[in-house]
């Protein structure tokens, strides 16, 4: 759990619910709104929802799931508009974002690396709200192309996730370069601005938001996937696993058109579809990644072990690591919980010198990249480093 030295495990949260129903049972109500109000934090606000819980339980006990369930009942009916419209429009809420995110770079350019880092820090003491801007923030150059298929190669659908599409640097770049190398088509849907996972609802509980995000996705990759014939590649393994979540929230024609998809892991599609394809010729010599959650909950773990070990001479992964606590945005919010989650993991990849830092998802190689003081990026950036 990521903010077990923090604020509470799993079963301390669970305790603390099980005390303020004692608490209202015996009519102690102000003991139990004492309870309540630092719950918010302690309990819900810091809770990553990751899961990682279940995997350890040995009844598959997943705390994040009540936390789920708490946020979406704290939701007033206003905040489920608001997350609704977004949802409906979420290709504004991308522009908006991707804006707010070149005035920063542009502030940065003018008055200094650190300077909105700073601003952002000062905003927070006054609005707590304000998410922390991060120095490992990339600005992206290249915008979404159309299809690249001018071959008979085996062909995929690519699935530029909105995280990628934001603040995932040269992710696309990469992820284009190794097909190429490998000899394998890349369709990226013209209409993707404006398509997300719906990770960002469902953590916060917008259960309705997230339906809204669900369907229109397999609405425009059904399409583009000529009906499920060619498969949907995403290259950030939360968004896959968010994916695998869809079927309860689809319509019935959507769930029909879902069971005949298939959405294949970034992780998946370099081990199993890439890599025998590629000429490795630059072997790096010791490598290190950072395997999120997701990678654990889908049983990835072995694939990235394949990657790692047909790419560097000696590719580890620490023994601390789990979750960072970044989980989306939740990092950028409570800065504290991913500095907690991490220290092991930083610690130990510390006692050595790599060649390069890899993971899965760019918010959490920003947080690692935060934490250890080096680069982490995609394991499509592996590929393409150490092949031809």
């Amino acid at each position: 759990c990521p903010s077990r030295d923090i604020t509470l495990t799993p079963r301390r949260r669970i305790g603390v619910r099980r005390a303020m129903k004692r608490l209202e049972e015996q009519g102690d109500k102000v003991t139990r709104q004492a309870l309540l109000k630092d719950y918010q934090y302690d309990g819900i606000e810091t809770c990553a929802v990751d899961g990682m819980c279940a995997t350890t339980c040995p009844v598959d006990i997943n705390t994040g799931d009540l936390i789920k369930r708490l946020r979406r009942e704290n939701h007033s009916p206003f905040q489920n508009k608001m997350a609704r419209y977004v949802a409906s429009h979420f290709s504004l809420f991308e522009s908006a974002a991707k804006h707010s995110l070149n005035t920063g770079f542009l502030f940065n350019k003018i008055f200094g690396k650190n300077f909105m880092k700073k601003v952002t820090a000062g905003t927070k003491k006054i609005f707590p709200a304000m998410p922390l801007w991060s120095n490992q923030l990339m600005k992206i150059e290249t915008k979404i192309s159309g299809n690249i298929v001018s071959t008979e190669n085996e062909k995929v659908v690519y699935f530029v996730t909105c995280i990628s599409r934001m603040m995932g640097g040269e992710t696309q770049d990469v992820f284009l370069s190794v097909c190429k190398k490998a000899k394998i088509d890349v369709i990226i849907p013209g209409n993707i601005k404006g398509t997300c996972c719906g990770q960002i609802f469902s953590s916060k509980g917008y259960a309705d938001a997230f339906r809204i995000t669900a369907n229109a996705t397999i609405d425009k990759l059904w399409q583009h996937s000529e009906e499920g014939i060619l498969p949907v590649v995403l290259d950030v393994t939360s968004c896959t696993q968010t994916i695998t979540s869809y079927p309860n929230y689809l319509t019935e024609i959507n769930k029909s058109r879902y069971d005949k998809m298939t959405f294949v892991d970034v992780i998946d599609f370099a081990a199993d579809k890439v890599l025998p394809r590629l000429n490795i010729s630059a072997q790096k010599k010791s490598i290190v990644f950072h395997p999120v959650c997701s990678v654990y909950k889908m049983n990835s773990m072995n694939k990235l072990r394949a990657i790692g070990n047909a790419c560097a001479e000696q590719a580890e992964i620490p023994y601390f690591a789990k979750c960072c606590g970044m989980a989306g945005d939740r990092g950028m919010l409570y800065p504290e919980l991913t500095a907690s989650a991490t220290k092991r993991e930083a610690a130990e990849v510390n006692t050595k010198t790599y060649d390069g830092y890899y993971s899965s998802s760019r918010t959490c190689e920003m947080a690692l990249s935060e934490s250890v003081g080096k680069n982490y990026q995609s394991v499509l950036k592996l590929l393409d480093e150490v092949s031809v």
